[in-house]
């Protein structure tokens, strides 16, 4: 015969000093803004490569915010973005169709990030924070997107290839490619 263990019960104030000291735990994607901000850190030569490896390893191991937080305390950059979503490729390839209600922040180190902002409907403003550090960011819009960069290069490039029109979603694009490029093309071109 098996006998179950019974939990102890709890008074009130038991369980309203627990609540208090509940820790949330992280979910991938606070894990992948924090990356996005290591990323823009070593892409503005805060970090060194390695310094990003190693907090990199860090931030994907973290559980908690206390956990993440020592990965970007001293970069004056939050762990995670408030009202950003962040989409991070590290030596690898991501392609999403992002939410387009809220800012989007891109980060290409070693990798490939492709994004579909196409749906963007006539007269909607969407905030692309767009960088890479050897490596590439592909927008694709649709074709009457009238696309604004505002980013810089260094030893890089960043090139549009949407005709625009005033009548369709203005796409304003910031961020910094470094040993890297920036694409944005028009529904129906090919990224190659």
């Amino acid at each position: 015969m098996r006998t179950v263990a019974s939990l102890p019960q709890q008074t009130t104030e038991d369980a309203a000093t627990e609540d208090a000291a509940v820790v949330i735990r992280l979910s991938d994607s606070d894990r992948e803004q924090a990356v996005a901000r290591l990323n823009q850190a070593v892409a503005e030569g805060r970090l060194t490569w390695p310094e990003h490896a190693e907090r990199v390893e860090h931030a994907w191991a973290a559980r908690t915010a206390a956990d993440l937080d020592p990965c970007v305390r001293d970069l004056g950059l939050p762990a995670v973005a408030a009202d950003g979503q962040a989409v991070s490729a590290v030596c690898g390839k991501i392609v999403r169709k992002p939410d387009l209600d809220r800012p989007i922040i891109a980060q290409a180190v070693c990798g490939a990030v492709y994004l579909d902002l196409s749906d963007a409907p006539a007269g909607a403003e969407i905030r692309v924070e767009a960088s890479s550090v050897c490596g590439k960011v592909v927008l694709t819009v649709g074709a009457d997107a009238n696309v604004i960069d505002e980013g810089d290069a260094v030893l890089g490039k960043r090139k549009i290839y949407a005709p625009g029109s005033a009548t369709g979603p203005v796409i304003r694009i910031t961020g910094q490619s470094v040993l890297g490029h920036l694409k944005v093309l028009a529904q129906g071109r090919r990224w190659w």
